[in-house]
């Protein structure tokens, strides 16, 4: 080839060089993939090639763009599947010397954008013999750079004006934001205002109000109504000397000591005491307040209720009464079963005592058949002793007593207290009773004084049934929630459904001279207990009550008593 030859290639290598320079200009605000695509055409066509492919990559891990253009040598988009397969990466340009073989044949080369072709790469094959030359691996080399410039450039473009958009966007939501802010801050202060309204009436008709107590400087913050409770000047700053000196002075000592012993421990407060007015008044509040700490942990303050309870207390003092009167009206009724429980011990004795006087006459004595008389004499007044326990427990007043019991026990000795009424009205009274059931906490006689009430009931539904037997079963089971149910089933004429609602309510009753408490207080003991009282029908006939305690019922204060149950023998709702 003649130095005219190389005039000729050198000049159309820089026309083409020349060429390709232009380009990137026609790409300014084009997308990818129009990019690569005009990449491949002007590989093509400017170039003379028969076959260009395009891969090119983003590497902040944006999507990649490939085109591929012309159709000649097929065997060169293969071998590129392949190489693809096996290389993760192309470290380097790769020269295919033959593609296809035989007179269909042509030289292919794979140019690397970036290191390890991070950029993505630049394909092309050519029938060309001297293909491919220092000259087109430069040229291929110049548009895969400036196509790959093209490509970031746009990728960023892409990425400001999604910035851009962004930022306007945030703008926008910020503006949108602020707005709302401004309006909610407004229907919040409106609303705010009107909670403490609320909460400063709602503490007045409950007779609640709150507190905070700085331990460190012993600085009080009352709520209105809590001023209201101590009857001291909203004016007046409130400290706990100043809530000492309203302590009545029986109790003054026992405060000081629960308010000591909690910020020592740092626990929360709950009890009750009496306040002692400058007018000589008496108030019984309750107290109840937590500990609250700040990020590192360190106590702050108690915060916490002050419960005017001066009206309950005398409401459930009242309730107590009640329930003394209620229980001795009940064992009137019974006067007639109690005393058949008592004569029959009692008769006993008398049998068994001059039984041992003859043994004791005979000659000579049979000290035997005197020491067994004996023996049964003891058991009758043991006997007779139990069932004057019972009823005396029944009716004393005594304030109420919390301890762990079996409810199984509990109901045998209301179920003996009772025989005599069964049996004076033909009922056939059975128990099924569950073993191994948890102790229940609370307090005994009132549970029994339920127990009595449902059984009596249930006496007085089915000793009015002329036909079928008159049944009567008291059974125990495991409730869930590790808990205890008891019920009572009759086969009475049993419970319109339409008055189910009103069975437990006060004043309601299905017997004439009822007053409709039975029940009702009833329930009221069962809540008291953190249990429930309902009633269902039995099947085929008759009633079913029945209530749920849990194992650990009561959680009251000592100063709390239970409230009472008045029981009134008769029908259900009596």
């Amino acid at each position: 080839m003649g130095p005219e030859a190389d005039t000729l290639r050198l000049q159309r290598a820089l026309r083409d060089l020349v060429a390709l320079s232009t380009v990137p200009a026609a790409w300014v605000g084009r997308e990818p993939p129009a990019i690569a695509a005009g990449l491949a055409d002007v590989l093509v066509s400017s170039l003379y090639l028969d076959f260009a492919f395009v891969r090119l990559c983003d590497p902040d891990g944006g999507a990649t763009v490939e085109i591929a253009r012309g159709n000649a040598w097929r065997a060169f988009p293969e071998w590129l599947r392949q190489y693809f397969t096996a290389n993760d990466r192309l470290s380097r340009r790769q020269i295919v010397r033959d593609i296809g073989g035989g007179k269909q044949g042509g030289r292919g080369i794979v140019i690397p954008v970036g290191v390890d072709a991070e950029g993505g790469l630049v394909a092309a094959a050519c029938d060309r013999a001297d293909f491919p030359s220092e000259i087109d691996q430069l040229l291929l080399s110049v548009a895969a750079n400036h196509a790959a410039t093209a490509f970031r450039m746009a990728r960023l473009v892409q990425d400001h004006r999604r910035a851009e958009e962004a930022l306007r966007e945030s703008e926008r939501q910020l503006r949108r934001a602020r707005d709302e802010l401004e309006t909610k801050v407004a229907e919040r202060t409106t609303e705010l205002q009107r909670s403490e309204a609320y909460l400063a009436a709602a503490q007045r008709l409950s007779h609640a109000g709150s507190f905070g107590w700085d331990v460190s400087s012993g600085k009080l913050y009352w709520s209105e109504e809590t001023f209201r409770i101590f009857e001291c000047d909203r004016a007046d700053q409130p400290t706990v000397d100043l809530a000492l000196q309203r302590t009545h002075p029986y109790d003054r000592a026992r405060v000081q000591q629960t308010l000591d012993r909690a910020t020592q421990d740092r626990k929360g407060l709950d009890f009750e005491y009496r306040l002692l007015m400058p007018d000589g008044k008496i108030k019984n509040i309750h107290i109840v307040g937590h500990p609250v700490f700040d990020e590192s942990g360190d106590f702050v303050e108690f915060v916490g209720t002050v419960m005017d309870v001066t009206e309950r207390r005398r409401a459930e003092e009242e309730r107590q009464a009640l329930a003394h009167a209620s229980r001795v009206a009940t064992m009137g009724q019974l006067t007639a079963s109690i005393a058949h429980e008592v004569s029959q011990p009692i008769a006993a004795t008398v049998t068994n005592a001059q039984a041992a006087l003859r043994w004791l006459g005979a000659d000579p004595p049979d000290l035997e058949e005197v020491r067994e008389a004996l023996d049964r004499i003891v058991k009758d007044g043991r006997r007779a002793g139990d069932v004057i326990g019972r009823i005396r427990a029944l009716v004393e007043k005594s304030p109420a007593r919390k301890a762990d019991l079996e409810i199984n026990e509990a109901i045998l000795e209301v179920t003996a207290l009772l025989h005599g009424e069964v049996v004076k009205h033909g009922v056939s009274m059975q128990t099924r009773l569950a073993e191994g059931l948890p102790l229940i906490h609370g307090d005994r006689v009132q549970l029994q004084q339920v127990i009595l009430n449902l059984i009596i009931n249930a006496i007085e539904a089915v000793r009015g049934v002329s036909e079928g037997t008159r049944e009567l079963l008291v059974s125990t089971e495991q409730a869930s929630g590790d808990g205890v149910l008891v019920a009572v089933r009759d086969s009475g004429p049993g419970l319109d459904p339409a008055k189910l609602e009103w069975l437990f309510e006060a004043f309601y009753t299905t017997k004439p001279g009822g007053l409709g408490m039975g029940l009702s207080i009833c329930r009221s003991i069962i809540e008291a207990h953190r249990g429930r009282l309902w009633a269902s029908a039995n099947t085929p006939r008759g009633a079913i009550f029945q209530f749920a305690l849990p194992r650990h019922a009561m959680e009251v204060q000592p100063e709390q008593p239970l409230p009472a149950v008045a029981i009134t023998a008769g029908p259900v709702g009596g």
